[in-house]
């Protein structure tokens, strides 16, 4: 697992799965079968003790045009993808 530092990525789907990315100035291809990452959603009442659970992010393998490859995990905050952690 490494530390991210550049987290704010573009990513382009096909109406649910990701696809493509353009991150750390590179440009990326999903290369594997994306995984639903699921958690609490942003707008759930404070005194509800047991949240449903609702898609909140995708995990990938992504690969770009040298061959590197990367697994991420990509999560919406505020409406924007933002790569939350990285696995190599």
């Amino acid at each position: 697992m490494n530390t991210v530092t550049d987290r704010s990525a573009t990513i382009w789907t096909d109406g649910t799965l990701p696809q493509r990315m353009y991150w750390r100035d590179r440009r990326w291809r999903v290369t594997d079968t994306p995984t639903a990452l699921f958690g609490e959603p942003e707008y759930s009442h404070p005194l509800m003790t047991h949240s449903p659970l609702a898609r909140i992010g995708w995990r990938f393998q992504a690969t770009d045009e040298n061959g590197e490859s990367v697994v991420v995990d990509a999560v919406r905050v505020d409406n924007e993808w933002v790569i939350a952690r990285t696995y190599q």
